[in-house]
């Protein structure tokens, strides 16, 4: 395009003079690709470098971590993936990096193939082994362990508990509703009652708050 413009420019002086009476057209652009051809080059650009993203996906382990299940995502699902899976299961560590995201039909024997896949990361990582898992449901049993802690019984030294958040969406699902007038303030004071600011922490955010303050005037 630049250039068909620069040579109309450079043309246009002699044919308003009449040194040259027609001057050749510039050649016919090339044709736009569509949108099948740059998807097929993305897809091409994925599979080139799929070693090295499986690599970085699998590299990311944890101490503590964090199993959630929700229907937000699959119910977004549209096309030819509609109603193919009911739950969206996340696996997070304590710094906030997703180790495994799987969709799945059902819960709780569902995960069976996802646990088994983490359990085998760890262990041909060479990686110690979590501490720590809270999960949003199956945490305990009165006949002993959890359905959780069987899922992963390789790792025999894991602590499972329940989610402080899910304990408190427990609380308030047995009291009231989330439509509730009084459904915010309700679980705001059940969470002063869990939870404790550090007056380290808390003199050092307001420090830095009244810096940016100062700094913008």
């Amino acid at each position: 395009m630049r250039r068909s413009i620069h040579y109309l420019s450079v043309m246009e002086p002699f044919t308003s003079q009449g040194v040259v009476r027609r001057c050749t057209p510039p050649p016919q652009p090339p044709p736009v690709p569509q949108y099948a051809w740059l998807l097929m080059v993305y897809c091409h650009d994925i599979l080139s470098r799929l070693e090295d993203v499986k690599a970085r996906v699998t590299s990311v382990f944890g101490t503590v971590l964090k199993m959630d299940s929700t229907k937000k995502v699959t119910r977004k699902l549209a096309g030819a993936a509609a109603q193919t899976a009911a739950w969206s299961t996340n696996v997070g560590n304590e710094h906030g990096q997703v180790l495994m995201s799987v969709l799945t039909d059902t819960e709780g024997a569902g995960l069976l193939s996802m646990a088994a896949g983490l359990m085998r990361r760890y262990r041909d990582a060479g990686v110690e082994p979590p501490q720590l898992l809270y999960v949003d449901r199956d945490c305990c049993s009165s006949h002993g362990g959890s359905k959780t802690a069987d899922m992963f019984r390789k790792w025999d030294k894991l602590v499972v508990r329940l989610d402080i958040w899910h304990l408190m969406r427990r609380f308030a699902s047995g009291v009231t509703t989330e439509s509730h007038q009084l459904y915010k303030a309700f679980l705001q004071q059940l969470s002063s009652c869990i939870f404790l600011w550090d007056p380290e922490d808390a003199a050092r955010l307001l420090k830095a708050q009244k810096r940016m303050l100062e700094a913008r005037g």
